[in-house]
């Protein structure tokens, strides 16, 4: 610094001496002592007392020194260490004849400190280090800069070295059209994501465009459009985006790079941030070398560490390479062939036994004037006979309700082998009749089928919010709608799967008993020992069980499968979930259903966790019942024991957890609490003992109306409390236990109440609203519909290429959309796997039921 003010003080001798030298012979010493003078900052600057501008940054780099009351503080944290702490890139000196091109920079004065010896070899960003900062470095847009134009191009000689090969050539090209301006490079950049607002509203997505950087490897020639007619609204506008213009020298490929940001200021980010950028730049860029160039980029404030790169035109995934697609495609050319043929023959067997019918009727009245009508097919001698009379109401036998008619012996029969029934099975026109049946059966609880459809609509409704969460950009809403009144109503949509475990149970049990009392389960039992029988009963109970979920399930499981590879390697945003890795590996324990038994981390198909429970759940349930026909003082002791361990399992775990409802996501404890067939066996439990009340008083219960009003009331309460109760509540760490505990298996005893009540005579306007015909439908591809709809989820989320900005009319629609959508599939499914299987289970029942079409 001496040297420096000695020169200025000599420069100004020199002016003042010179005042009457010739013009030529002062401007030719003025040369001079700048010479000199620059050589001399240079001296000093190799010294550590002055160092060269942060041109990127806009920050000057200060090593062993720390700025006096004239700094910035905002940009330099206690240490004196600021967001730039650890560049070393070393940037050229710009030259006099692109000096107007540099900004320029505000040096802060420094004051000399003294580093211990053992700390100067000690990375920059460990040390006390100070920088000057840039006065223009101001607002978020400046702060949050991570790559771009200027960073790419100044910062380019050190960033060479992190790529090779054609990638570095096609970026040398793309830097040089950066330089120049460009249109080609321009769109690029423009395509590139980068801070846009809203960084403290949770948007973590600066995705960019994909679209716009796919485009412009289509190389599109300018031309000029009529001015005249309707093209002349558009014909200005498109000048000036993609569609005009040559593309790129190269192709151009898009790279969603997902970095992890803090920084030194926790008054600017408090904590880590994980951060989604878009980037549209050279395709011959490998995955590996742009995130080696992003993380070797000096940003101005942020310090980024790249997780993962992810680029759909390197997806190298392909439908037809995969194993698992081919079996899904042979598939369903088999089922597609079957359901074609069995609607064919199912129309030709209608066509000629309506010609039967006509001619018969005919002759009746030729003969006597008397109709005796060929209109069914029954069961004679072990033979099926067809029926045409679709008007026929179907009777159900069994919780799945039977989709087949029954109808009375005619004398006249045409006769069908089993081999025809078999394939009449896939008729679409029988199987689509039977779904929209507008009757049930004598054995049918009615009000089911409105407490499942409703339960079903009620976990769509909360895996949309789930999902929209996820991929906005504005997540920190959920922290304000979290406030809302209203807002519990998604957080407590878990209760609705404790509906469907009710349901079940109820169904289980009900039906098994009344079975029993007419006495068609000794067909299987009879002229055998009590255990053989016991035996046979359970093994028929989940074979049944077992063919009548499986054909489903196990497509489902593979085109989830299938689907998520395909994301996994092609969607701009990151997938929901690893099935693509946890499928290939673990999807036995979902044919086995017992995956809830292991990690969640390890689970394909996360929501199948209630597949697997509920099965689970009715092996036990099938043990009780079993037990229940010889010794039901000890079935019922156990069915106790196992409904007290579960609720005292559930509180035990919430404790030592310290799971507190309400005060954070339901999920957090999903593969400790939710998921595990230990602490849901409650809610099951209980609809089993609904089940054999329902049974004992053979759906006639006397009951006083004020009795029935306090029921209501009571039931109702219940279940707005355990809904809205923990609103703005904050439970300890034992009432929060207890509360998990019972809260589960309380919801459960509330849906059987409105079971009983509905079934027995006294549920008021809910009984019609439950038992409506429009709801049948719905209810019976339920099943269906639940295997569904998570994936037309995850497939409208994969195809974003920008987050969503979450909005309450936006969820709505977006949850009316995806409902349809999943309920259309779901009897597109139901027809083609589920209602087919259904009646095959019949044909080779016992009891043999006709075929209706």
């Amino acid at each position: 610094m001496y040297r420096l003010v000695f020169t200025i003080l000599v420069l100004s001798g020199c002016f003042c001496n010179d005042a009457n030298e010739t013009k030529s012979a002062r401007e030719e010493k003025l040369r001079s002592a700048l010479i000199d003078a620059f050589q001399n900052i240079k001296k000093a600057s190799a010294k550590g007392a002055i160092e060269d501008s942060d041109l990127i940054g806009s920050v000057n780099k200060e090593k062993n020194a720390r700025t006096n009351d004239d700094s910035f503080d905002l940009f330099a944290d206690e240490d004196g260490l600021t967001f730039n702490a650890g560049l070393e890139t070393e940037r050229p000196v710009p030259t006099t004849e692109k000096s107007h091109n540099v900004q320029h920079i505000k040096t802060m004065k420094a004051e000399k400190t003294v580093r211990p010896r053992d700390e100067e070899e000690r990375p920059v960003n460990e040390s006390a280090v100070i920088r000057e900062v840039d006065e223009n470095l101001l607002g978020l847009e400046s702060m949050l800069r991570v790559i771009d134009a200027e960073i790419l191009v100044a910062q380019w000689v050190k960033l060479r070295e992190t790529v090779s090969g054609q990638c570095r050539e096609d970026l040398e090209e793309y830097v040089d059209g950066l330089k120049d301006r460009v249109l080609w490079a321009l769109k690029m950049e423009d395509a590139s994501g980068r801070y846009t607002s809203m960084f403290y509203w949770g948007n973590n997505y600066w995705t960019g465009s994909a679209e716009l950087c796919q485009i412009l490897n289509e190389q599109h020639a300018p031309h000029h459009h009529n001015r005249s007619g309707g093209s002349q609204i558009f014909s200005e506008w498109r000048q000036d985006v993609s569609m005009s213009g040559l593309g790129p020298p190269f192709d151009t490929a898009f790279y969603n790079v997902r970095m992890s940001v803090t920084t030194d200021l926790p008054e600017i980010i408090k904590t880590r941030r994980t951060i989604h950028l878009g980037l549209c730049l050279p395709r011959a860029c490998s995955r590996q070398q742009v995130a080696a160039l992003v993380n070797e980029v000096h940003a101005p404030l942020l310090k980024q560490s790249v997780v993962a790169v992810r680029s759909p035109e390197h997806g190298g995934y392909t439908y037809l390479g995969d194993p698992t697609f081919q079996i899904l495609l042979g598939v369903c050319c088999i089922v597609g062939a079957l359901l074609v043929t069995s609607t064919i023959y199912d129309v030709m067997l209608a066509r000629e036994v309506r010609a039967r019918r006509r001619r018969v009727e005919n002759m009746a009245v030729v003969e006597n004037g008397a109709l005796h009508p060929l209109d069914a097919i029954t069961v004679s001698k072990g033979k099926s006979m067809y029926n045409v009379n679709n008007n026929i109401a179907i009777n159900s036998n069994n919780s799945e309700e039977r989709l087949t008619g029954e109808t009375a012996s005619t004398d006249e029969e045409l006769k069908l082998s089993v081999w025809s029934e078999l394939l009449l099975s896939f008729s679409m026109k029988a199987n689509i009749l039977q779904i929209f049946d507008q009757t049930v059966g004598a054995d049918t609880v009615p009000v089911v089928h409105g407490l499942r459809s409703l339960s079903m609509v009620w976990v769509i409704f909360g895996h949309t919010c789930i999902v929209v969460f996820k991929y906005a950009d504005n997540t920190a809403l959920r922290a304000i709608l979290e406030k809302s009144f209203w807002f519990q109503l998604i957080i407590s949509a878990v209760y609705s799967v404790d509906t469907f475990f009710c349901l079940g149970g109820m169904l289980v049990s009900f039906l098994y008993f009344r079975t029993n009392a007419k006495g068609k389960l000794e067909r299987l039992t009879k002229g055998r020992r009590k255990i053989t029988a016991g035996i046979l009963q359970f093994l028929g109970l989940m074979g049944y069980r077992f063919a009548r979920l499986t054909a489903p399930y196990l497509f489902m499981l593979g085109v989830v499968e299938v689907t998520m590879k395909w994301f996994a390697n092609n969607a701009v945003f990151e997938p929901p979930a690893m099935d693509h890795e946890t499928c290939p590996k673990y999807w036995w324990r979902n044919l086995l259903y017992i995956n809830t038994l292991f990690p969640v981390d390890q689970m394909c198909m996360l929501w199948s966790w209630y597949l697997s429970d509920d099965t689970q759940f009715y092996a036990v349930s099938a043990i009780l019942l079993i037990l229940a026909t010889s010794q039901f003082k000890l079935s019922l002791i156990l069915t106790g024991v196992f409904f007290l361990s579960s609720l005292f399992t559930t509180g035990y775990v919430s404790w030592t957890s310290q799971h507190i409802p309400n005060s954070e996501d339901p999920f957090t404890q999903f593969d400790k609490i939710y998921d595990k067939p230990w602490t849901r066996l409650g809610p099951y439990l209980v609809g089993m003992a609904t089940g054999w009340i329902l049974f004992k008083t053979n759906l006639k219960i006397r009951m006083n109306r004020i009795w029935a009003i306090v029921g209501w009331v009571v039931c109702t309460a219940t279940l707005l409390f355990l809904i809205f109760g923990l609103y703005r509540t904050e439970l300890s760490v034992g009432s929060a236990a207890v509360y998990s505990a019972l809260s589960h298996s309380l919801w459960a005893a509330c849906i059987g109440w409105i079971i009983i009540a509905c079934s027995t005579g006294h549920g008021g306007w809910i009984r019609p609203l439950l038992s409506a015909p429009i709801l049948y439908p719905f209810s019976r591809v339920t099943y269906c519909a639940y295997l569904v709809h998570p994936v037309v989820l995850r497939v409208v989320a994969m195809y974003l290429t920008h987050p969503i900005h979450l909005g309450e009319m936006l969820v709505f629609v977006l949850f009316l959309g995806l409902t349809v959508i999943s309920y259309f599939l779901a009897f597109v499914i139901s027809v083609a796997f589920e209602a087919p299987i259904v009646t095959m289970l019949k044909i080779v029942s016992p009891q043999k039921k006709p075929h209706r079409v």
